[in-house]
């Protein structure tokens, strides 16, 4: 089984390719993650080997995304450092890098790193789902704190790192656009999406909204997801904004 893959489905709208440096659990404990979904899942994220890492490393000429099940900075990666270990080698081989976490300041730790990326090819985003400390305890209570995740981000883009950030779960719009509004300032690019799965109450339609109205108003890159998308007024959404690939890294030079 490889280690960089090609995600499918919803998950193939975040990046063309990815890397799980962590499995079978995870200690955010987030309702929502559809990790738990038929498999065995526990609130301890697992090491993953990654021999062979250096190998596809090479052949992997688009944008490799950290990651989809487990966090690259959950509480393990203090332990065994195999985020560090993968970006050693990514970087090594000058791939093209795009980080989720909800970690908050544990991603800082390899702030060298994101410093002196080959070409600047790497961004860092964070989960944003909650504003209000309360509310990401209730859904998200392993998580660092929305707060946090903003200030990593504050801290990133003035370090000059590309910083981006996901909207998505939105479970309580009034939350969302909060918490877009208090990161505007420090992220360069966003991915909007919808709840799914699940039942909802939200106006996706204000919503979707005045979500991109406030994103475009302050001059940052945005892709809204294919989910969100049929929501929006005809004619309101612009072609980039309904690419995928608005987002995404440039591919490693030849």
């Amino acid at each position: 089984m490889s280690l960089i893959y090609e995600p499918k489905g919803k998950a193939r709208e975040y990046s063309p390719l990815a890397l799980n440096v962590y499995t079978l659990g995870c200690d955010h404990a987030c309702q929502y993650c559809y990790c738990k979904d038929g498999r065995k899942w526990g609130d301890v994220a697992k090491r993953r080997n990654l021999i062979g890492l250096v190998g596809e490393a090479q052949q992997a000429n688009r944008q490799v995304m950290l990651s989809f099940m487990s966090d690259p900075y959950c509480k393990a990666e203090r332990e065994h450092r195999n985020t560090r270990y993968a970006l050693s080698v990514l970087s090594g081989y000058r791939c093209s890098v795009a980080i989720l976490t909800k970690g908050g300041m544990r991603c800082l730790d390899d702030l060298h790193a994101f410093r002196a990326w080959p070409d600047g090819r790497i961004k860092v985003g964070a989960s944003l789902t909650f504003w209000t400390d309360y509310r990401s305890l209730q859904v998200e209570p392993g998580a660092a704190l929305p707060s946090e995740r903003i200030e990593a981000l504050k801290i990133l883009h003035e370090e000059g790192v590309q910083t981006w950030a996901s909207i998505e779960p939105v479970i309580d719009e009034l939350e969302s656009l909060h918490v877009i509004y208090d990161s505007l300032q420090f992220v360069d690019g966003y991915k909007v999406g919808k709840l799914n799965h699940r039942k909802s109450t939200v106006d996706w339609q204000a919503f979707v909204v005045k979500a991109v109205s406030m994103i475009r108003g302050a001059g940052r890159k945005l892709y809204v997801k294919r989910d969100l998308q049929p929501f929006a007024p005809v004619g309101f959404l612009t072609p980039e904004e309904c690419d995928p690939e608005t987002l995404t890294l440039p591919d490693r030079p030849m």
